[in-house]
């Protein structure tokens, strides 16, 4: 199945490449177990070292799970899983070019789905927005990481609206930087620009639930897209008085 490695590249990324080829080509199962310590060096032809290295880097990226006392097991693929895997890359990314693309494709998904949320919406889901913007309103102004918070479940709530699995996966994670981002935005703000970007914020949020009350798709998307923007410009401003 594997073929000998030669010394042009690294040991372990060679190792690590072949047993997550062979993963993604079926041979290996989800739950399935790999070949030991032992057969792996003798197919790679490999001390154990190398081996351990990649299987170490292929935990970490939770393509398999080491079980003590047992043995090296696929693992289980998951939205979970995957979810979390792209926590991690949101939580411990500081490039502002991913931040960037990040606002930017939120801009190209959100919009839809405030269209579909506003289709599809229950009136428990609108007593959740309206409550949500409430609580954001009396929100303490200096309390930028609990407004924060209350922003991103606002954009969650119609998230669950529309009740999608995958882009779950794909948003979720986007959602749970955004409390850190915009608490580094306004870290050091101006005299009274926190009160005045609260009310712009809110003033957007008025607009997607009324949009949304109102089952009106094309407004709610419209006022979706409106916000992100805001948020696009604001995070643009930002950098440039770095």
């Amino acid at each position: 199945m594997f073929a000998p490695l030669g010394i042009k590249k690294s040991l372990t990324q060679m190792i690590e490449y072949e047993l997550t080829e062979a993963i993604r080509n079926g041979n290996y199962l989800p739950g399935s177990k790999l070949p030991t310590e032992n057969e792996l060096c003798d197919l790679f032809k490999v001390s154990r070292t190398a081996v351990r290295e990649a299987i170490k880097k292929m935990s970490a990226r939770g393509i398999v799970q080491v079980k003590r006392g047992s043995g090296v097991y696929v693992s289980e693929m998951s939205i979970k899983n995957a979810s979390e895997t792209l926590n991690l890359f949101f939580e411990l990314s500081s490039d502002q070019n991913v931040i960037q693309q990040t606002i930017n494709t939120r801009l190209i998904l959100e919009p839809a789905l405030a269209s579909q949320a506003a289709i599809n919406r229950t009136d428990e889901q609108i007593e959740m927005l309206v409550n949500n913007i409430e609580m954001t309103s009396k929100c303490n102004i200096n309390d930028t990481k609990k407004e924060a918070e209350l922003d991103n479940d606002f954009h969650k709530t119609i998230l669950s609206i529309v009740d999608n699995q995958v882009l779950n996966l794909l948003l979720d994670p986007i959602f749970n930087l955004m409390p850190k981002f915009k608490t580094g935005v306004y870290a050091k703000p101006q005299e009274g620009e926190l009160q005045k970007k609260k009310e712009i914020m809110l003033n957007h949020h008025r607009n997607i639930l009324e949009a949304i009350i109102n089952q009106d798709s094309q407004m709610a998307s419209t006022a979706m897209y409106n916000h992100i923007l805001e948020t696009q410009n604001n995070y643009t401003k930002s950098l440039q008085k770095k």
